[in-house]
């Protein structure tokens, strides 16, 4: 198990790694040059980037698409409490605060099989629907696949920690160490893949942001102010 366990930390600094490289690139590139005359407040479309122009209200569609649009939402909060769980493993008395704080556990394992839930259901409609299918590509669907699955595991080992004298009472000892080695392996892959998938759009999603609120807010565009 130990193997597993220091080939997915390997894994997480080379993701880490990567990471902070594109990162730094961004950082590199400095921020956008705008010949046009300034009419708005940068600062302020900057903020509303990142605040409220992230409601569905605010989308061209996703007002249309609200259980999609909250699925998402449930999935990508769902994705950092796995990291988290994943990155607290480095540390044995945390593990123990939550084996021994059972309530704190359960809350959390039921949000991830709900998060779970969602991500399963996004893939199943990239599949199905006639509208998705044809601009998805091999990417989407690998990319939500590992992160699933390393919900999956992660929702796992919480339950299992939550009711650890029941699992300990009823199933094997080797049981255990499978589910842990096969989770470390789920984390592996995901770590190595995210660089230079669609994943690593955790790092461009804030300069993404940045730039739109940048470029609109100096215009004037954002933040709105009116409705039609």
């Amino acid at each position: 198990m130990s193997y597993f366990l220091y080939v997915s930390y390997i894994a997480f600094l080379f993701c880490l790694g990567f990471c902070l490289k594109h990162f730094f690139y961004l950082i590199k590139l400095g921020v956008p040059k705008d010949l046009s005359q300034k009419a708005g407040n940068i600062s302020a479309g900057i903020i509303y980037a990142n605040t409220t122009a992230m409601l569905p209200t605010q989308k061209e569609s996703a007002y249309k698409h609200l259980p999609t649009y909250s699925a998402g939402i449930l999935f990508h909060i769902g994705s950092f409490m796995a990291l988290f769980g994943f990155i607290i493993l480095f540390f044995n008395a945390v593990w123990n605060f939550f084996i021994q704080h059972t309530i704190l556990s359960i809350l959390i394992s039921i949000y991830l099989w709900i998060s779970v839930g969602c991500g399963t259901g996004l893939i199943i409609k990239r599949i199905v629907s006639k509208k998705l299918r044809p601009i998805s590509n091999l990417d989407d669907y690998i990319s939500t696949f590992l992160v699933t699955l390393f919900q999956f595991f992660s929702a796992l080992l919480f339950t299992i920690f939550s009711f650890h004298e029941f699992f300990y009472k009823f199933f094997s000892f080797e049981l255990y160490n499978l589910i842990i080695i096969i989770y470390f392996f789920i984390s592996s892959l995901l770590f190595l893949y995210l660089p230079f998938g669609k994943l690593k759009h955790v790092v461009y999603y804030f300069a993404a942001r940045y730039h739109l609120g940048f470029f609109y807010g100096r215009r004037g565009t954002w933040p709105p102010k009116f409705k039609l």
